[in-house]
């Protein structure tokens, strides 16, 4: 009887529900017993010693995570909220943690798109989003074969492995390749001539940053982790150009930078871009100083430099030429459209206080009354314990009376971006400095990064003794500070016992800096912090089993069927009709009302001939649908930035070629004059298919 449940998988690619519970306790004892085996060797050999074998064989145990999460099938999306909306256990495929309702943007937008992408052969415009093909390469964050999808290489494991797999392969690769990538740059920025030195200090910079808070929240959505590891690695490769002398080594650290600034531009982000463009230039500039006596460029490396820049510019013109209209729809919209920001409002205390964004993942997030941050993907940020980096970089540079070229220029950048987000400045600047994309509170990521690189360089330059007990005590007072910042800045979320944690927090960070490989101690705090930052990272997003949640859900296997039976364009109906619509996408069903990310103007003005409405629905929007027995004077209602109501009668969804709907109302019990609906299936889930009949 034990070989009946492989059978159904293998064969008939059933799983049991008791199979499934075996294989998710199976997942969790494997998972467990790995980081069982990491502290047991820590405490048999010591941190230093395990930390030096990691350094070692670092990208092979980077592969081996990301070869274990395909083959485990697991990710960090929140697709167990499927099942929560409707009506079934969110918890059922979860191995750690909880899925995030708050995550829309990457459950009900980025993850179903990817998946879409299979039933068209990953093509560059995809035909299941309502009448007008959608591209799905300059826009959404899509896997599309195409050439440029070089510059997208976490894309790969949707072209090669399925959607499945290669939902694993993109949300463990990319957190793996982020640590990897600021480990290295970590080391390559506090280190000369090569050396392997300060691994301990670049291992909590790297948590910092992989780990953090804003990483975490914003993992999934608008391509951070990408744009990161692309200044992280393209720096790393600059500066091991300029000093490497093998004509092969530089042609691959060429080829490796340019790589890495397609997947930069391709993030298509600026509100982030632009700010880390800027910190991307003070890196380049300190490495060209850095490097400029050892710098050897021969003809030979001046002319494969120019293939391989020829054959970029080629490569991204091929996505311009082919996007085009797109991007010209999507520049003309009224939302999101061309910001014209100027900076300004954005408090000083919302900088300091990034403490209690550690907590986040366990405590629902409560918002500041009259304040803009309403969430808690809004109000996470990176722990850089600012403005330590400064401080220790000044003194440095006072004890060595000697100007640094990085720190100063970091601490330029960060002081230029603080007074851009909290005092601002007039919009003719702003639009000279290209900062009109970017929000105040969109300076998070390049202040908090930022401040961490400071942090870490600064340790690591350290080469005088201080006054032990005097470190304590401002040690200690500076954690108060920060307890404090964190309560006065969000009274109702950090209470009393909050702000105490926050000052130990803020404690165990300092010592781990300034004692990380000076001794055993030291070395054990560091640990205990990373493993902290780990924990607290990891809480944000479920560790999910497979994709049944969103691809085996017994209504959407019934609208498949009927699909195939009688093909034609759906649309979904009452309760929860902007989600449903991508979910029925995902799988491979052409729904109108599934999200637009560039407006169909076309098939808007079918039912809006005046264009009285069009600053309503030109506009990246989802689309909730309320069928109506008579025409509404308003058939376009906007609900907020992102999302619109469609009022509409059967006539006018047959004017929009309409041949289904997926609805919670009676349509059947309704009437409408000249049509009606038939149910052609089984009310599932409160939803039941109908097909609109001309009478």
């Amino acid at each position: 009887m034990s070989v009946v449940p492989a059978l159904q998988e293998s064969v008939f690619g059933l799983i049991t529900d008791a199979v499934q519970r075996k294989r998710i306790v199976v997942i969790r004892a494997l998972i467990a017993s790995t980081v069982f085996a990491l502290v047991l060797f820590c405490c048999v050999f010591g941190p230093s010693k395990v930390g030096r074998l990691l350094h070692r064989y670092r990208f092979a145990a980077g592969a081996a995570v990301v070869f274990a999460a395909v083959a485990l099938n697991i990710s960090g999306s929140s697709l167990g909220m499927w099942n929560f909306w409707l009506g079934h256990d969110m918890a059922s495929d979860v191995v750690w943690g909880t899925p995030r309702a708050l995550r829309t943007d990457e459950y009900v937008v980025t993850t179903p798109f990817a998946f879409a992408q299979s039933y068209t052969g990953y093509s560059y415009f995809n035909n299941l989003f309502g009448n007008k093909p959608a591209d799905m390469f300059i826009v959404k964050d899509a896997p599309v074969w195409t050439f440029a999808e070089i510059f997208r290489p976490f894309h790969w494991g949707y072209l090669i492995l399925g959607s499945s797999r290669g939902l694993a392969f993109y949300w463990s690769g990319r957190l793996v390749a982020l640590f990897l990538a600021s480990y290295e740059f970590f080391l390559c920025v506090t280190n000369e001539n090569g050396k392997q030195e300060h691994q301990g200090v670049a291992v909590l910079g790297a948590s910092l940053i992989a780990f953090a808070p804003l990483i975490q929240w914003w993992y999934a959505v608008n391509s951070l982790p990408e744009m990161l590891v692309a200044v992280f690695v393209s720096i790393v490769c600059f500066n091991k150009y300029l000093t490497d002398t093998g004509t092969l080594h530089r042609t691959v650290y060429a080829g490796v930078i340019l790589l890495c600034a397609g997947m930069f531009a391709l993030t298509l982000y600026p509100a982030w871009q632009i700010p880390l463009a800027y910190l991307l230039i003070v890196l380049i500039a300190y490495s060209i100083v850095r490097q400029w006596g050892n710098i050897h460029i021969s003809r030979k490396d001046v002319l494969i430099l120019a293939i391989e820049v020829i054959v970029f510019i080629a490569l991204m013109a091929s996505v311009l030429i082919t996007s085009w209209d797109t991007i010209q729809v999507m520049m003309h919209t009224a939302y999101p459209g061309a910001r014209r920001s100027h900076g300004g409002g954005k408090s000083l205390l919302e900088i300091i206080a990034s403490v209690c964004t550690l907590f986040l993942p366990y405590k629902e997030w409560i918002p500041v009354s009259g304040a803009s941050i309403s969430n808690s993907t809004e109000v996470s940020a990176f722990i850089d314990l600012f403005p330590v980096g400064i401080v220790l970089a000044i003194a440095n540079m006072v004890k060595s009376k000697k100007i640094d070229v990085l720190n100063t220029g970091l601490i330029t950048l960060i002081v230029f971006f603080m007074t851009f987000a909290c005092v601002g400045f007039p919009l003719w600047l702003s639009k000279v400095l290209m900062l009109t994309p970017v929000t105040s509170s969109r300076t998070t990521v390049v202040l908090g990064v930022a401040n961490i690189i400071l942090l870490v360089r600064s340790v690591s330059l350290r080469n005088w003794e201080w006054n032990k007990r005097l470190v304590a005590v401002a040690a200690v007072i500076f954690a108060i500070l920060i307890g404090a910042a964190n309560h006065y800045t969000y009274p109702l979320y950090v209470g009393r016992l909050l702000t105490v944690v926050s000052c130990a927090i803020t404690i165990m960070l300092m010592f781990s800096f300034l004692t990380v490989g000076r001794h055993i101690v030291g070395n054990i705090a560091a640990s205990l912090t990373v493993a902290g930052l780990v924990i607290s990272g990891m809480s944000v997003n479920p560790i999910q089993y497979g994709t049944a949640p969103m691809t085996q859900q017994p209504l959407v296997q019934q609208v498949q069927t009927l699909q195939r039976q009688n093909p034609g364009m759906w649309i979904t109906d009452g309760d929860e009709s902007t989600r449903i619509a991508n979910l029925l996408v995902a799988n491979g069903v052409q729904t109108l009302n599934a999200l637009k990310v560039t407006p169909d103007l076309t098939t808007w003005r079918k039912l809006d001939s005046n264009r009285k409405s069009e600053k309503i629905y030109n506009r990246y929007a989802y689309i909730s649908v309320k069928i109506l027995e008579h025409e509404a004077k308003k058939p376009f209602v906007l609900q907020y930035g992102d999302e619109f109501t469609l009022q509409i009668t059967p006539a006018q969804l047959d004017k929009l070629g309409v041949k289904n709907v997926l609805s919670t109302q009676k349509l059947d019990q309704m009437t409408f004059t000249g049509y009606k609906f038939v149910a052609i299936g089984k009310t599932i889930d409160g939803r039941t298919p109908y097909r609109l009949v001309n009478y």
